[in-house]
């Protein structure tokens, strides 16, 4: 059981990291997309737990984190992906009987 939990984990790190980077590059292709928007840095699917804001008259951009954020997209992320994982596993050894 704690083997199948590491490697649930280990599948949910990687979901997990896909699923930012893939937040952060539709953040910056929308300012390619409209370039008349200043380019910002957003991660995080589903809730956003970084973000990137630009202040009026300013030459960089402003950031900042919101670490419950952080925390529900692990949790969401790590309960589904280990939900999927052993769901797979029991279809697989009912397949087998």
């Amino acid at each position: 059981m704690i083997k199948k939990l590491l490697v649930s984990s280990f599948y949910a790190f990687i979901v997990f990291s896909v699923l930012s980077y893939i937040s952060v590059m539709y953040s910056l292709l929308q300012s390619v997309i409209n370039p008349q928007l200043k380019p910002v840095t957003n991660i995080g699917f589903p809730f956003k737990y970084y973000f990137q804001f630009w202040v009026s008259g300013s030459d960089a951009p402003n950031c900042g984190w919101a670490f419950n954020y952080f925390i529900y997209d692990v949790a969401i992320i790590w309960v589904l992906t280990t939900l999927f994982y052993v769901l797979i596993l029991r279809r697989r050894a009912h397949n087998n009987r």
